[in-house]
């Protein structure tokens, strides 16, 4: 069985956290404390689901390895109840209350006009939840498409990404696994980040919801689960994590956050490599191990999902009150900070308990339904790390 590391809770909780607060001050008008970009923080996610899904792989070898149809087709449908039920649930929140949904956004952006041109990718105007919109989204497809990146105001486009990757994940695994892990990183990360770029520039997604442009994360989070495996040499070890950095270095667009995802990549490194010689700072891993870690590690997915609703919430509220709208901006960003907060991890705590678990749990039934193992040798739980 594989070791489950409990730094990865920490960084997932981080992100969700640093997503939602970011957002709050982009909406709010005023982003006057040094937080990097939310794009940052969605780069983040991506290497925690390949260092995640290496995890699976292997703690499945023994009794689910990827070499067979069967189990790529397993492994697919886990990763889609995984998603789609907390997905399907806000996707519809927002489509049953669009013109509310809509307004609050467009009611944040007049208190600062100036930075919302019209017409533009985030003007809500632009937003039209169309049937092809919706059943493009009900499949993950959209993310492939320049128009339907984001054409939901909810910030799903990473989730189109992350069904591509687990669409390629069992071949690059196994490519990774029989042709070498670095070479076979470096020779597929940089050429398909450079294709990416230059599709882009033609075709200019509003998102970079094309795996294409974002595959390097992904396998930098399987480099960092590889780098955290005993019985390395100290040169394999360095090679993985040179490697690793220079895949989360490959991007044109962070100008001087560029630094900011291979500090935090090395951090991963660090905390997790503590953890694995059991060496790791009482008080940090006490604090890494709180029940508050687990619980905001395990709500990361739906405070992702679920934050926009609360932060349209926020414009129709203010909008209808003088008070709040004679607020300066860092105190609008104060009070939408707290109540979106407050509010998404109290609906996330309800949907990862009534939703996204059962959804999960219903995902594996149907998968031991529609494609039972040829063989079982070990039990169908043994090992899963989500």
């Amino acid at each position: 069985m594989v070791k489950e590391f409990a730094f990865i809770n920490l960084f997932r909780a981080i992100a969700a956290f640093w997503v939602l607060a970011a957002h709050c001050m982009i909406w709010g008008g005023w982003y006057g404390v040094p937080l990097p970009s939310a794009k940052i923080a969605v780069d983040l996610f991506m290497m925690i689901s390949g260092y995640l899904m290496a995890a699976n792989a292997i703690a499945r070898s023994h009794f689910e390895p990827l070499t067979t149809s069967r189990n790529w087709l397993r492994f697919w449908l886990r990763r889609f109840f995984r998603l789609a039920p907390a997905y399907y649930l806000s996707l519809a929140f927002v489509v049953a209350s669009s013109s509310y949904f809509l307004d609050g956004y467009q009611a944040l952006q007049l208190l600062n006009p100036e930075q919302w041109p019209a017409g533009g990718p985030y003007d809500p105007a632009q937003i039209e939840y169309s049937l092809d919109n919706i059943l493009l989204h009900l499949s993950f497809l959209f993310g492939l498409h320049p128009k339907y990146s984001f054409s939901t105001f909810l910030p799903d486009w990473s989730l189109s990404l992350e069904m591509q990757f687990y669409f390629v994940f069992p071949a690059l695994f196994l490519l990774m696994s029989r042709a070498g892990s670095i070479k076979v990183a470096l020779l597929v990360g940089i050429p398909v980040f450079i294709i990416g770029y230059q599709i882009n520039r033609f075709l200019h997604y509003p998102e970079p919801s094309m795996l294409l442009l974002k595959l390097n994360y992904f396998i930098a989070g399987i480099l960092l689960f590889q780098f955290l495996q005993t019985g390395l040499s100290r040169r394999r070890r360095c090679a993985l994590a040179v490697s690793a950095v220079v895949l989360v270095s490959l991007e044109f667009k962070y100008r001087s956050e560029l630094i900011v995802l291979p500090v935090l990549l090395l951090s991963m490194m660090s905390l997790g490599w503590l953890e694995a010689v059991n060496r790791t700072p009482q008080t940090i891993s006490r604090f890494v191990n709180s029940r508050f870690v687990r619980f905001a590690s395990d709500s990361s997915y739906c405070v992702y999902l679920f934050h926009g609703l609360f932060i349209s919430a926020c414009g129709l509220i203010i909008a209808d009150d003088p008070e709040l709208l004679a607020l300066t901006p860092p105190h609008r960003v104060g009070v939408m900070l707290v109540f979106v907060s407050a509010a998404a991890y109290l609906t996330a705590f309800v949907v990862y308990r009534l939703v996204e678990l059962p959804g999960i749990q219903f995902g594996k039934r149907l998968v031991d339904k529609v494609a039972p193992r040829a063989q079982a040798r070990g039990s169908a739980d043994a090992g899963d790390v989500t």
